[in-house]
């Protein structure tokens, strides 16, 4: 996981993204948009590339939906990679904010990201768009982590 999201090994995409699909065959899904979770511009200009979207478009080519890529900005935080659960939960709490709300209301949604710890990411974009008007949020990642090392 980590030369993909940090080294620039996005050629790893495909195989992640093909096992994200069978992943979610079996799952009673119906959603309107595809949507990576935001990389902060100046994270996305430092690592050239957001893996969550790498992951997010053969998604949303293998079910014929539409990526949404600008309707939810992400503000710059320092990195969460060390955080235990309560400080991710405070670093990520207000770093979304909702551009776009017409593009999400009345939606049902699927967030895609490339790693889930301990699903503070997940929670605050649900909510922000939930309170944007979405009527379900959905998401799926490539990992767990389930016991830091």
């Amino acid at each position: 996981m980590l030369p993909f999201k940090h080294a620039g090994k996005i050629q790893y995409a495909r195989f992640m993204s093909r096992a994200m699909i069978w992943a979610l065959r079996d799952i009673d899904m119906d959603a309107d948009i595809i949507m990576p979770v935001p990389l902060a511009r100046r994270r996305l200009f430092k690592r050239g590339y957001n893996q969550a979207t790498l992951l997010a478009r053969p998604i949303a080519h293998a079910y014929g939906l539409k990526m949404d890529l600008d309707s939810v900005r992400r503000k710059y935080r320092d990195d969460m990679g060390h955080k235990n659960a309560r400080e991710r939960a405070e670093n990520i709490r207000g770093v979304f904010s909702v551009v776009q709300p017409d593009k999400i209301r009345g939606k049902k949604i699927l967030l895609v990201d490339d790693v889930m710890t301990s699903g503070a990411t997940f929670s605050e974009m649900r909510r922000v768009l939930i309170r944007a008007g979405a009527t379900a949020v959905y998401g799926v990642t490539f990992c767990r982590v389930v016991r830091a090392i």
